[in-house]
């Protein structure tokens, strides 16, 4: 990367105070930036803080922040008319409205303000990077960053370079949003980028059909909520971000791409009239639900393969752009996978067949049984180190079968790699690993096919031991929530570096479940019985410190986002001195719940956390550990297996894991 760019970022500006200007300038303050907001006049610039100044009032009532935590934020914002305050900054966001000429006199006021090393961002959702960066000097360090509503919440990003963008700058953009707890996503410099241009025409086909009298506004958005399992469908979520937005951005995409853009005469039509849609319309009552879903189906999912024909951005992508930016559950590509390509390409054909539009070429390209990859695990390759990439932020790298397919791929890539020496896992986002998929383990209890979690977890002892038995150097770099599975798979690895940011357990046992993967084993073999049963027993929460002095990690690093910084981590050759006081009463613990045995001199402190696990998992779990830790480790992982379908099978197992969805606390019955 060039050096103009290597200094972290720690002060930027936003200019234009408006709604999505004073919340990037939220976002920034939330992040400890150092934060300057700049607007035409006093009045704009007191409306935008007293935006900001609500909002967090909002998080001290919900008791996200405390009102000190609230002051401190608001004193490192400064406000002014003035673009002299620019000249320290490491980044500005524009963020006027939607005006070419306005934006461009913004960019040549800040040229005039700014260090050459500034990089500059414009936050637009309908025009060209390109053409916006054409006035001018400097064009190289200039990109969209395109944020959704609401823009300090929503962890989406869309980062647009223009013709003239350095990778540099890309690079050193896309890690500072990193760095900030973003998503970024990296999109071609076309209209409507990468989530509205499928979007919108979502919402304007809802429209056609509407005004095709195929069906009622009510009808429309409960078959949309159904078929995109989504808590609004497309004319609530017009109404709730403005119709003239839609409107607009339609004929953006119309000009552009053309007459299946186009906006329905009723969009028109109501915007013209200054109203809201009237979302208990119920005027046509037919039952035209095939018809509907095929429509918005063919026309959103259709677009989105169009638009990564064109190369927009990659397949993972959009669906990653689609679940955090929309909300929606899956993204189009896992949608048409779920749904069946034979089918979704018929509709595709049939609806694109009125616009002259072919059925796109990934669609007709992808295998019908196998649907499309989704790769949430990248593999990078730098010098001679490999980069394995989890990045499923919406669900903190949860180990789903999709994932845990994508990480053996990705593994396998690497490890057959003869220049590689050195494998180094990480996670975006949050967490390195946030434990298993829980969604998937209920689907299949309520299923009756907990042979499918067995499957599932079978398949994931094999590649962690592919992973263990790597001729390479494999380094888990744990940065953040590292939980359950994420923590066995941590282990499979040579050694773990963690960041100061570094939290860990096993919660297993409190929900009514075991580490399966290796964790009733592993642990053993690196730190010892007596803490392997206290972390398992009481799921307790250890931080960096804990972890090293534990031995579980191996060193402590500050939290990087820079692929060259993490390709050049390297652990250090140590002996473990795995530090044990109070825990060493576990070492003979079998998971026994009496009284007689809580209120034994020693227990006291665990009593409660103690109390609150599922008694057949943490019975289970004990004798996983005293049994295995006598056996090669082979037959001790196969233990873990053996006992797999029994403890899904339980009672207890449904009620703990439901518990993690409902947000209840679990009652178990022993059963």
């Amino acid at each position: 990367m060039s050096s103009q760019y290597q200094e972290a970022i720690s002060k930027v500006a936003v200019i234009g105070a408006g709604t999505m200007g004073a919340a990037i300038a939220q976002h920034f303050l939330m992040k400890n930036l150092d934060v300057v907001l700049i607007d035409v006049s006093e009045e704009s610039l007191i409306r935008g803080v007293n935006h900001i100044h609500q909002s967090l009032t909002e998080a001290v009532e919900r008791k996200l922040i405390a009102e000190e935590r609230k002051c401190a934020l608001l004193a490192n914002l400064i406000t002014s008319t003035d673009y002299h305050l620019l000249l320290d900054r490491q980044f500005v966001v524009e963020a006027v409205f939607e005006n070419m000429a306005v934006k461009q006199s913004v960019y040549l006021e800040v040229e005039k303000h700014v260090s050459s090393s500034c990089l500059i961002g414009s936050n637009t959702s309908s025009f060209s990077i390109t053409d916006l960066a054409s006035v001018m000097k400097i064009k190289n360090r200039f990109f969209g960053v395109h944020y959704f509503y609401h823009a300090a919440k929503n962890k989406l990003i869309e980062i647009v370079p223009g013709e003239n963008t350095t990778i540099d700058a890309v690079s050193a953009i896309t890690e500072f949003y990193y760095d900030i707890d973003k998503a970024p996503i990296v999109v071609k410099d076309v209209y409507g980028f990468a989530i509205n241009r499928f979007f919108v025409p979502w919402l304007n086909e809802a429209v056609r059909i509407h005004e095709e009298n195929l069906a009622s506004i009510s009808f429309i958005d409960k078959v949309a909520e159904n078929i995109f399992n989504i808590g609004m469908g497309p004319f609530a979520l017009m109404n709730a971000t403005g119709v003239p937005i839609t409107l607009h951005a339609s004929r953006t995409l119309e000009e552009h791409f053309g007459s299946m853009y186009t906006p329905a005469k009723r969009l028109v039509k109501v915007v013209e009239s200054n109203q809201a849609w009237d979302l208990t319309d119920e005027s046509c009552l037919e039952n035209n639900y095939a018809e509907v879903s095929k429509r918005l189906l063919a026309m959103s999912l259709g677009v989105a393969a169009q638009m990564v024909d064109e190369s927009v951005t990659g397949i993972t992508e959009t669906d990653l752009g689609a679940r955090l930016g929309l909300r929606w559950p899956v993204g189009p590509f896992e949608l048409m996978n779920n749904i069946g390509l034979a089918k979704i390409k018929s509709a595709i054909g049939e609806v694109f067949a009125k616009y002259n539009h072919s059925v796109p070429a990934c669609i007709e390209a992808a295998d019908p049984k196998t649907g499309f990859i989704l790769n949430h695990v990248k593999s990078h390759v730098h010098g001679s180190c490999g980069l394995l990439e989890f990045n499923r932020q919406d669900s903190m790298n949860a180990l789903s079968p999709s994932v845990m397919s994508s990480f053996g791929s990705a593994f396998r890539e690497l490890d057959n790699n003869p220049d590689i020496e050195k494998i180094v896992l990480f996670g975006r986002g949050k967490a390195f690993v946030a434990g298993a998929d829980i969604k998937f383990f209920l689907e299949n209890i309520k299923a009756g096919t907990e042979d499918k979690i067995h499957e599932f977890t079978a398949e994931g002892q094999s590649l962690f031991k592919a992973l263990a038995e790597s001729k390479k150097e494999t380094i888990a770099f744990v940065d953040g929530l590292t939980l359950g599975g994420g923590l066995e798979l941590a282990l499979a690895c040579d050694e773990r570096v963690a960041t100061t940011r570094f939290l860990a357990s096993f919660p297993e046992t409190g929900i009514g479940i075991y580490p399966g993967l290796g964790g009733t084993q592993r642990t053993t073999r690196l730190i010892g019985k007596a803490v392997c049963k206290y972390l398992v027993a009481t799921g307790a929460m250890i931080n960096a410190e804990q972890a090293l002095n534990y031995g579980l990690v191996c060193r402590i690093i500050p939290p990087t986002n820079k692929l060259e910084d993490i390709a050049a981590i390297s652990s250090i050759v140590i002996t473990r001195n795995c530090q044990i006081q109070a825990e060493k009463i576990f070492e003979e613990f079998d998971g026994d719940l009496s009284a007689a045995r809580l209120d034994q001199s020693g227990f006291e402190p665990y009593r409660a956390a103690l109390s609150k696990k599922a008694p057949i998992a943490l019975r289970v779990a004990m004798e996983l550990i005293d049994t295995g830790a006598d056996l090669p480790l082979d037959q001790a992982l196969q233990l873990e297996l053996d006992s797999l379908l029994d403890i899904f099978s339980t009672s207890d197992a449904e009620v703990g894991l439901s518990s993690l969805v409902t947000g209840g606390r679990p009652l178990f019955k022993g059963r």
